[in-house]
């Protein structure tokens, strides 16, 4: 299958066919830790019984404000930029190691969720689910929809920097947006599973229209 490039080659030594693709996306922790929560939950959610069409609410509310999520994670928390206040340079460490991931897309190593988000983000989910909904079966198919949606987006980021995809409509063009976030301007393209978000907010134009910003120009040598 040739390769996705829109504006910038996968480099060399990155898989090139789906076993070596698949093996080298479980070396990595964060897909295995949401692999291993997915799982949990799919085995919590099986001890208790029979499934209810009223479980189905939760996934399909979180199915359809997951692009949104992804696009408002994207652009104010991953691309937050640094504020002074009081003389201070006020800086987190999410946004810091998203800025490496820029600087060096074709590094594996910074591709992937930071490994610091999984002390934070599913304890607090696990409570929320435990305080907002109403029964373990919700909570349970809830966090379970959370997941399995959390491991799809790692594996659908981590196929644009690969040499890799599968041959589907939908990851070639899911591949190609994030390409041209990364490769054309990094102030678009914010959607990386899903390209709703940016199909309703207007950030996602024609490719031949939009100028290569400066901060971009300097990859396409790396």
């Amino acid at each position: 299958m040739s390769e996705i490039t829109a504006d910038g080659q996968a480099r060399g030594d990155s898989p090139d066919h789906a076993s070596g693709a698949i093996v080298t996306f479980f070396s990595h922790a964060s897909p295995l830790l949401l692999l291993a929560l997915t799982l949990a939950c799919a085995l919590w959610r099986a001890s208790l019984g029979p499934l209810e069409a009223v479980e189905l609410f939760a996934p399909l509310v979180i199915a359809a404000g997951w692009p949104f999520l992804e696009w408002v994670i994207h652009v104010h928390m991953l691309h937050y930029r640094p504020i002074r206040l009081f003389g201070r340079r006020i800086d987190f460490r999410l946004p810091q190691t998203h800025r490496d991931h820029h600087a060096s897309p074709w590094d594996l190593q910074r591709v992937f969720i930071p490994l610091h988000i999984f002390a934070l983000v599913p304890p607090l989910l696990f409570l929320g689910a435990w305080l907002i909904l109403p029964s373990p079966e919700i909570r349970a198919t809830a966090l379970l929809c959370y997941f399995g949606l959390g491991l799809h987006y790692e594996w659908v980021h981590y196929l644009a920097h690969i040499r890799w995809c599968p041959p589907s409509r939908y990851y070639r063009r899911r591949v190609k947006h994030h390409r041209l976030h990364h490769f054309r301007n990094e102030k678009l393209w914010w959607g990386v599973s899903m390209g709703l978000g940016d199909s309703l907010l207007g950030t996602a134009p024609p490719a031949d229209t939009v100028a290569r910003s400066s901060t971009t120009a300097h990859l396409l040598d790396s």
